[in-house]
């Protein structure tokens, strides 16, 4: 071969390694993800897990013709999550005076909307009824159900297929708390548990709507549930038995009010004479008998005291007998709920007195459980305490 043909061959082999191998096409990034819809009072938005890319105006555009053809149609939840599609793309599209007027539409719709309690929570004349913490706590009484209206002046219709939101604004606890309206727009919670049922709650439902992963609240459309706590009020009630009978006006009465009272406990010392029949029915739970026992007094609990007074006995040592007499007896403090429910027990059993006649024997006995009675409850005040707040 040619010298000359020889250098160009290798002057070609040395170019062709020179040329740099190009580089890989970069891997498409991840789409930016959408902004959500503005905070307002009447706006609680959450972005979709995978946003949906800005539209045009005429898009847009597309998606309010919908809205307002379902409007139109009577099928006003559509006709909303339409409206909070279209908002969705606007905000962002990052076209501001779109989702500006979107979202004048969405508040127009939300003065026209309505949330009315069900019959169950009405009075006959109209207002509404307030529930009892305690019970809904357990699950039992009333639970919160609203109708959805849309109103038209003096006209007006239901909402289905629209959601409410029930949630505590006051207390805590655990209830549904998204419901679907029915065809009627009725939608009702059942609430499991209350943090503090001896405290009042209130439950407030509202509308909220979701579209494409977004939701628009309208907060300003509510209705408040309440809950009142039983009133803190205890009536105080004594059975006093003596071998001599049953007191008219038992001892203990007023020792055991006023060793409440300083429990925060607002006392009624029972005023009257207490049947041995209708005072075991109470002692025992009965709501009748403890209903009847209050009378016109609102009482949320009764602290009930059964005294039993054994008949003394002369005291005998190593045979002797001498003229000092014995008298034994058993105390019980129960605190009971209205409903019968007994949140506090706790006896006193041997509580003994003596003197020189069979009835100074019983006197000393009953100041004897009076004393009881005082030092039990200051000991155990943080149970009842307790007792009283749940």
């Amino acid at each position: 071969m040619k010298q000359g043909t020889i250098i160009a061959l290798l002057i070609s082999l040395l170019l062709v390694s020179c040329v740099s191998t190009p580089a890989p096409e970069p891997e498409p990034s991840a789409p930016t993800p959408a902004s959500p819809l503005e905070q307002s009072p009447t706006q609680v938005a959450a972005p979709a897990a995978t946003p949906a890319p800005a539209q045009s105006d005429a898009e847009i555009d597309a998606l309010i013709a919908k809205a307002r053809s379902a409007i139109d149609a009577n099928h006003l939840a559509e006709g909303i999550k339409f409206y909070i599609s279209a908002l969705a793309n606007a905000t962002n599209a990052g076209r501001r005076s779109r989702a500006d007027e979107i979202t004048g539409t969405l508040n127009a719709i939300g003065a026209r909307l309505t949330l009315e309690p069900h019959e169950s929570w009405l009075l006959p004349d109209g207002s509404q009824k307030t529930g009892i913490s305690r019970a809904a706590a357990r699950g039992d009484g009333m639970m919160p159900a609203v109708y959805l209206y849309e109103s038209y002046g003096y006209a007006k219709s239901a909402v289905p297929d629209a959601f409410i939101r029930f949630e505590f604004v006051s207390n805590e606890g655990n209830l549904t708390a998204s419901v679907a309206t029915d065809a009627r727009g009725l939608a009702n919670t059942s609430i499991t548990t209350i943090a503090q049922p001896g405290k009042d709650a209130v439950v407030r439902a509202y509308p909220i709507f979701t579209a494409d992963g977004y939701s628009y609240a309208f907060k300003t459309v509510f209705r408040d549930f309440s809950f009142v706590a039983p009133p803190n009020l205890a009536l105080v009630a004594a059975l006093e038995k003596t071998p001599a009978g049953e007191s008219a006006n038992p001892r203990v009465l007023d020792s055991v009010a006023s060793a409440l009272k300083p429990l925060g406990i607002e006392v009624v010392p029972f005023n009257g004479v207490l049947a041995s029949k209708s005072f075991n029915a109470a002692f025992g739970g009965d709501a009748t008998a403890l209903s009847t026992l209050s009378g016109s007094v609102k009482a949320g609990f009764f602290a009930l005291v059964h005294v039993d007074v054994a008949q003394p006995t002369r005291m005998e040592f190593q045979g002797k007998v001498y003229n000092i007499y014995i008298a034994n007896a058993k105390a019980t403090l129960r605190i009971v709920r209205a409903d019968g429910t007994v949140v506090f027990a706790e006896a006193k059993d041997g509580v003994r007195g003596q003197g020189g006649t069979e009835q100074a024997a019983i006197d000393d006995c009953l100041v004897k459980v009076r004393n009881e009675l005082s030092a039990m409850i200051a000991g155990r005040s943080d149970t009842i305490k307790k007792a009283f707040a749940e």
